[in-house]
């Protein structure tokens, strides 16, 4: 079925697979209902003949359908017009979903002589995350005869394709236990799939048609989940976060950070694995979030597992962190170079900067995919998942959290006080960056227990974000001073150098500006910092702290 094509990310994780975005609407209609004349639902114009298509779809799952319960559909079809492995993602919170295929051909060998091929490694890499260790194998099997009529404007322009699916359910061959909620039967859906002409108005119009001529608007379920039954439909093994309040023990709000942070660290790990923006950042600032977390609580915890755990997250933190540290550095520069006097030439400093960072950052992009694709990396998962379900806590975190949490961001917070006390405007950048891990240590407490804390916390955490996101443009500038320094001493530069001396010079004094730049700016921040400082930790803002 054809459907709006996007500009899918392209990681290098997951060469050579074509993205769409799916964005379709599902009716029930009776068993010998058929399409009604859709002519003047909106922009409809006129409807194509039917043309038919015979498919049959394997989808593959874990036995306990860790991607059906997160709403992930992996299928090997064909027959139609899409022969081929697709992976099937949510977007956000919409009912749309990015389509990911790869070729038959892509597929493995099966594991066993006579078994199901095994799924391609560019998608099983995708749902690492999701699945981990466990196994992939059919789980269900969608035989469907397809009536497909594209409907057009009067222009003749496609807008979208009505599917008329008549669906039979069967237990696939090889399927292991997890197929043991697949019920064998039938059932007919209509789906309608915008194209590339196509308008969410459009959806709309053909909707309200087919609803009056009575089509019913079904769930917005996919088929295997239709088919696979009530395990399907079972919580994730990282479930939403429940609510907490202050009376609500300590337990349980580590358990909701907890897993509140590795829902998002494993959102972030696919969006890495596809090349998508911010993602290295969002899915180190999860991990360092954990990290964080496990320290602040630390007295709610088992203190061995909670130290080993956060070395594992520092692990990933650093394996993600030359791939983040570049994108940063990059957006820097790019900015400070523009900000040169005029009579500043830096174009050859530009190339320079240009090529070697790119360098950097392709280095730090494989070493993150390394470490995703590790079996350390794997075992990490499925010690988070764990510790989303039931964190080691003790005795002491049955208290309420209005009794028990306080007491441990006051300690956080006593901490950044003194080292802030002791910063000086002429100190090394040392105690600058030690005092903004601190902050971010305070800040990642006060919201970590906002949930249960309320509106007190919440303005707490704010005004300690103003402290983290200064020393966080310090720590930037800081390290692009030591680069730019390194870079204009480093004698493994001249292979990028211009050949002609005065040219070189020109470099030399662009590199020497821009360095220039970088610590007047740290000078800056420096004193914006203690400038800001005595209203930040007044005590009005800590009077919920006791």
């Amino acid at each position: 079925m054809a459907r709006k094509s996007v500009e899918g990310p392209a990681a290098s994780a997951t060469g050579g697979v074509s993205t769409s975005r799916e964005s379709e609407r599902k009716f029930s209609l009776g068993e010998d209902a058929t399409l009604p004349d859709l002519v003047g639902a909106g922009r409809v114009a006129s409807v194509d003949d039917a043309v038919t298509h015979d498919m049959v779809a394997v989808y593959y799952d874990t036995a306990d359908l860790r991607l059906a319960r997160e709403g992930v559909t992996l299928r090997r079809r064909h027959g139609g017009s899409d022969d081929g492995w697709h992976l099937k993602l949510p977007v956000g919170s919409s009912s749309d979903r990015d389509e990911l295929s790869v070729p038959l051909a892509d597929g493995g060998a099966p594991r066993e002589e006579g078994g199901p091929p095994t799924v391609p490694a560019a998608l099983t890499a995708l749902v690492t995350a999701l699945v981990r260790i466990s196994p992939l194998g059919p789980v269900a099997e969608l035989r469907t005869h397809r009536e497909v009529r594209v409907l057009r404007d009067a222009e003749g322009r496609a807008l979208a394709e009505a599917a008329l699916d008549d669906v039979e359910v069967a237990v696939p061959d090889g399927a292991g236990e997890g197929s043991s909620g697949v019920v064998p039967g039938r059932f007919r859906e209509l789906e309608v799939e915008l194209l590339d002409d196509g308008d969410e108005t459009d959806l709309d119009a053909v909707s309200d048609a087919l609803v009056a001529a009575g089509a019913v608007l079904g769930a917005q379920v996919s088929k295997a989940k239709r088919a696979l039954g009530a395990p399907a439909t079972a919580l994730s093994d990282v479930p939403e976060p429940g609510e907490v309040g202050p009376r609500s023990s300590a337990a349980d709000l580590v358990r909701a950070y907890t897993a509140e942070q590795v829902r998002a660290l494993r959102r972030h790990d696919l969006g890495v694995r596809r090349g998508e923006d911010d993602a290295v950042h969002q899915m180190r600032v999860a991990a360092r979030r954990l990290r964080s977390g496990l320290r602040v609580f630390r007295p709610l915890l088992d203190q061995a597992w909670a130290d080993d755990l956060r070395s594992e997250l520092a692990w990933l933190a650093g394996e993600l962190g030359a791939a983040r540290d570049g994108e940063v550095l990059a957006e820097r520069l790019a900015v400070a170079l523009d900000a040169l006097p005029a009579d500043v030439d830096a174009t050859d400093a530009a190339r320079l900067l240009q090529a070697l960072l790119a360098e950097q950052h392709r280095d730090g992009e494989a070493v993150a995919l390394a470490a995703l694709s590790s079996d350390r990396y794997t075992a990490l998962l499925d010690r988070l998942v764990a510790a989303a379900a039931a964190p080691p806590t003790t005795e002491a975190a049955e208290g309420e959290c209005r009794e028990v949490l306080p007491p441990l961001v006051r300690k956080a917070w006593k901490k950044l006080a003194r080292e802030v006390a002791a910063l000086r405007m002429a100190g090394d950048d040392d105690s600058w960056h030690d005092a903004r891990k601190t902050a971010k240590r305070v800040r990642y407490a006060a919201e970590a227990v906002t949930p249960a804390l309320g509106k007190p916390a919440k303005r707490f955490a704010k005004q300690v974000e103003r402290v983290t996101e200064l020393l966080g443009q310090h720590q930037d500038a800081a390290v692009a001073a030591d680069v730019l320094a390194h870079l204009a001493t480093d004698r493994s530069r001249a292979l990028h150098l211009p050949r002609s001396a005065a040219a070189a010079a020109k470099v030399g004094f662009a590199l020497g500006s821009l360095h220039a730049a970088q610590r007047a700016e740290v000078r800056v921040l420096r004193a914006d910092l203690l400038e800001i400082w005595p209203e930040v930790s007044h005590g009005g803002h800590r009077a919920w702290l006791g």
